[in-house]
C-alpha cells in the first residue's frame, strides 16, 4: 500500500510545522503551527488544503510554531479529530489562548484582525482527545498509531504510523538530552521512514560545562552590578533556568539577588507543570509526588500585571530577569531591553533559537542599534551572551547518533524544521556518514511512501 506525505509548513524553514499523510482511506495532518519571524504574514493565508477533508490532527507539542494555526484550522472547517498527549492539550490551550490576546493587542494599535477567536479555541479543544505515551490508536485501512517521548518540552512526543509492516515516524522536536527535568527522547522505534527535526542541523553544542558557564554569566553579571536579562520561551526553557536558578542560589554557588518571571503565560505554565508529574525524569517526578514546589524559592517573584512589570526595573541594584518572548518579537521582554540593552554593566543572555527578522536574531548577530519601531533607536551597550547548553533542540550530533539508531531499518529520512543551510547540511550528513536516503524538501513538496 502506499501513501502521500506532504509538507505544507516546516520545510525550508524552522516554523509553521503543518504535514499531512495521506493514505487513501484518511487525510491525517501533523502539526498546525504560527510562521514566526518574516513570515508572519502567511499565517493569515488559507490553507493549501481542504481542512474539512482531514479526519485527524496530531500534535507533537505545545509550541506556537506547532499548534498556533489550530483554531483557525478549526474556524477553516476542521471537524475532525485531534490527538496529542493530556500535558500538551493543557500547554496548549494556554498558547493558543495567549496568542489570540496579542493578536487582539496588535489590532488595538493598527495590525490585523485577530486569525480567530475564542469561540475557536474553545471549538478546537472541544475535539481535542488526550493519550498516553505508547497508546495505540486504530485509524482506517489498518493503519495504527502510537506517541513516543520526544524529550524536548513537557508532554512532547515523536508519532508512529504503522500499516502492513511498513512504518513512518514523525520526530517533531526532539529533546537535547540536556533538561534538567525532563527524561532522555526515546530510541527511535526503527521505522522505514522519518520525518526529523533539523533546527540545529548544522551546529554542535557543548553541553559538559552549561551550568558553569550559566554560573559565571551570572556572577560576572551580578558582580558589575547589572542586570542579567533572559528573552525565555514560556513553556521547557523558563522552567529549566528556573530549576538552575534555584539550585545555584540554594547551594550558595551565585549571590542571592532577586529573580523576577516576568510572563503571565510562563507563569501559567510554570504552575502547571505541577500537575503532569507523569512527564518529568523519575527522580523529578517522585519529588513533585512528595510535594516538593521545583520552581519556588525565596528570591523569586513573579509579576503578574503590568504595574508590577514596570516596577521591576524601580529594583535596586543586580537582579535576573525572564522575560517573553523568547525571540524577543513581542511581550513584556521588550520593555525591559529598552531599560537593560543601554546599560554596559548589565547582560542579555539568549538561551535558544532566534528565527530570521527576530529582534532576538538581529541582537545575536551584533547589532549595535536597535530600531523598535516609531523611529525609536535603542543603543546596545550591554553585554550580549548565548548559552545555547539549555536548548531544548538536539544539535547536529545529536540528530545523527539519532538517525543511526534505526539504520538498519530506514529507507528515507525527509529533513524538516531547519533553515535551508542547517536542513541541506544535515541531509548531506545523513547520505554521506550513514548511506542512507535522505531530502530536504521544500514548503509544498509531496513524496510517495510505501505505508
Amino acid at each position: 500500500m502506499q501513501s502521500t506525505l506532504t509538507f505544507y509548513g516546516g520545510a525550508g524553514s524552522v516554523t509553521g510545522s503543518n504535514f499531512m499523510l495521506d493514505t487513501g482511506q484518511q487525510k491525517l495532518l501533523i502539526d498546525c503551527g504560527f510562521q514566526q519571524g518574516m513570515r508572519e504574514e502567511d499565517n493569515y493565508k488559507p490553507f493549501a488544503y481542504e481542512p474539512g477533508g482531514c479526519s485527524h490532527l496530531f500534535i507533537s507539542h505545545a509550541h506556537l510554531d506547532h499548534v498556533g494555526r489550530i483554531p483557525f484550522l478549526v474556524k477553516s472547517g476542521f471537524a475532525g479529530k485531534i490527538i496529542s498527549t493530556t500535558a500538551t492539550r493543557a500547554l496548549a490551550e494556554f498558547i493558543m489562548r495567549d496568542a489570540l490576546g496579542l493578536m487582539v493587542r496588535a489590532q488595538e494599535h493598527g495590525g490585523q484582525a485577530p486569525l480567530y477567536s475564542e469561540q475557536d479555541i474553545d471549538a478546537a479543544l472541544g475535539l481535542w482527545e488526550p493519550r498516553g505515551l505508547h497508546e495505540p490508536l486504530e485509524l482506517a485501512g489498518g493503519m495504527t498509531h502510537e506517541f513516543y517521548d520526544a524529550g524536548h518540552i513537557l508532554g512532547s512526543a515523536m508519532s508512529r504510523f504503522e500499516r502492513g509492516g511498513k512504518s513512518l515516524v514523525v520526530t517533531g522536536d526532539l529533546g537535547g538530552g540536556n533538561s534538567p527535568l525532563l527524561p532522555q527522547t526515546e530510541p527511535l522505534p526503527q521505522p522505514d521512514y522519518l520525518v526529523l527535526e533539523s533546527v540545529y542541523g548544522d551546529r554542535v553544542r557543548h553541553d559538559e560545562d552549561r551550568k558553569e558557564a550559566f554560573e559565571k554569566i551570572i556572577e560576572t553579571t551580578v558582580a558589575r552590578g547589572g542586570t542579567l536579562l533572559i528573552p525565555a520561551f514560556s513553556t521547557e526553557r523558563t522552567q529549566d533556568l528556573i530549576y538552575e536558578i534555584r539550585s545555584l542560589m540554594t547551594s550558595k554557588k551565585i549571590p542571592s539577588v532577586p529573580v523576577f518571571l516576568d510572563s503571565p503565560l510562563a507563569e501559567k505554565i510554570t504552575q502547571s507543570f505541577y500537575s503532569y508529574p507523569e512527564y518529568f525524569a523519575p527522580v523529578l517526578s517522585a519529588r513533585i509526588k512528595a510535594g516538593e514546589k521545583l520552581f519556588e524559592f525565596a528570591q523569586m517573584r513573579f509579576a503578574r500585571d503590568t504595574q508590577e512589570s514596570r516596577a521591576i526595573q524601580h529594583v535596586q541594584g543586580p537582579k535576573i530577569i525572564l522575560a517573553g518572548s523568547g525571540m524577543s518579537n513581542g511581550g513584556r521582554v521588550l520593555s525591559h531591553e529598552r531599560y537593560v540593552l543601554p546599560d554596559e554593566k548589565s547582560t542579555l543572555l539568549i538561551v535558544g533559537y532566534q528565527a530570521a527578522g527576530t529582534i532576538g536574531r538581529r541582537l545575536l548577530e551584533g547589532e549595535k542599534e536597535l530600531h523598535a519601531g516609531r523611529g525609536e533607536v535603542i543603543p546596545v551597550r550591554a553585554h550580549v551572551e548565548t548559552l545555547y547548553g539549555y536548548s531544548a533542540h538536539r544539535d547536529s550530533e545529536g540528530l545523527m547518533e539519532f538517525v543511526e539508531g534505526a539504520r538498519d531499518s530506514l529507507s528515507q529520512v525527509f529533513v524538516v524544521e531547519g533553515e535551508p543551510a542547517a536542513a541541506n547540511f544535515l541531509t548531506q550528513r545523513i547520505r554521506d556518514y550513514l548511506d542512507i536516503q535522505a531530502i530536504a524538501p521544500s514548503e509544498g513538496d509531496s513524496a510517495t511512501i510505501e505505508l
